[in-house]
């Protein structure tokens, strides 16, 4: 699966002048735990970081004197991580790893800013996938539930040999 596939794509960006208090508001008016902190440059707007609900209550709620006034960009992570939307989600999870992080930017072909991927997303994409392998399982063991019911014939009789020109059930085929 890739990258692509699972990453949110509602980015909410905040100017990095405006304060911390704003932030928490923003983030509570949009339903999300991350801001992508924006800053104006000679080439126009640009990322320049990303701040969290966590990164609110660790450090701006822990700080003395409390600075709720204080500028979003001086408490924004500048340390970017970024990740080709195209990459597989091992990839996302080899570079949250790698370093340190929980949420990666997914950049476009054009490596413009294209989404969102955490870590949340990724366990969600691979707890679907599990799920999916246990329904081949179940599916499985029902089916042949189906085509060989219990009895209480002793185990010898139940089973006959497969022996050539005999046919044991019915063929399907799968097309890849």
């Amino acid at each position: 699966m890739l990258v692509s596939n699972i990453c949110r794509r509602d980015i909410v960006t905040i100017d990095a002048q405006r304060t911390l208090i704003e932030a928490a508001r923003m983030m509570r008016d949009h339903h999300v735990g991350t801001l992508v902190v924006t800053c104006v440059d000679a080439h126009g707007e640009q990322v320049c970081g990303i701040v969290t609900d966590r990164d609110l209550v660790i450090d701006a709620l822990a700080r003395t004197p409390l600075e709720l006034d204080a500028e979003v960009g001086d408490l924004a992570y500048v340390d970017l991580t970024l990740i080709a939307e195209n990459a597989s989600l091992d990839q996302a999870v080899t570079a949250m790893q790698d370093r340190g992080v929980r949420r990666l930017l997914v950049t476009d072909s054009a490596d413009r800013l294209s989404g969102i991927i955490s870590l949340d997303d990724v366990m969600e994409a691979f707890a679907q996938q599990v799920g999916g392998l246990a329904r081949i399982i179940r599916n499985g063991m029902d089916r042949e539930l189906a085509a060989h019911p219990p009895k209480d014939e002793p185990l010898k009789t139940r089973h006959r040999p497969c022996t050539p020109g005999t046919s044991q059930g019915v063929w399907a085929r799968v097309v890849v």
